[in-house]
């Protein structure tokens, strides 16, 4: 009986071994989560993000972000539990604490391209018009296939505010 009994505690303990290294291997190489396309070697698919409008795609101050979460299942998470005094956007930053966006540059053309793994997205754009308005930009995507283009314009904008 004692036997047995050191025989399943060694299984036990090779167990917990193998289920904690079997964890350990799947972790970004520098310990974080901080860029999702330097540890995934699944970021096969091309996005490309066309800006239309002269004022826009000519703007130096755009920046196009992208974030690795699933966007839908945030706003169902926010909203199946009352968090009175909560906005949804701080909830979100909250949530994504220690994930860094994708960066994706823009060309002289107006249009950023970024390569992704496919899965759910969430784009976010932003930029500062000469008029002083600034445009922003928020979408969830769902990444597949090998290229998409998303259109981004004044008119599905997310929010547009003016300094005065």
């Amino acid at each position: 009986m004692t036997t047995i009994k050191i025989i399943l505690g060694a299984l036990l303990l090779a167990a917990l071994f193998a289920a904690g290294w079997n964890v350990y291997r799947r972790l970004p190489p520098d310990g974080s989560v901080a860029r999702p396309e330097t540890y995934n070697t699944n970021a096969n698919s091309e996005l490309t993000v066309v800006f239309h409008g002269d004022s826009i795609a000519m703007s130096v101050k755009t920046q196009v972000e992208l974030y690795p979460i699933d966007f839908v299942s945030m706003q169902r998470d926010f909203f199946s539990a009352v968090r009175p005094g909560k906005s949804f956007d701080d909830f979100l930053a909250q949530r994504m604490k220690g994930l860094a966006p994708v960066r994706a540059p823009l060309d002289d053309k107006g249009r950023a391209v970024a390569k992704l793994s496919e899965g759910n997205w969430w784009l976010r754009a932003t930029t500062a018009l000469a008029s002083g308005e600034q445009i922003e930009w928020r979408l969830p995507l769902k990444v597949s296939g090998r290229g998409q283009t998303i259109e981004l314009t004044t008119e599905n904008a997310y929010e547009r505010t003016k300094k005065f």
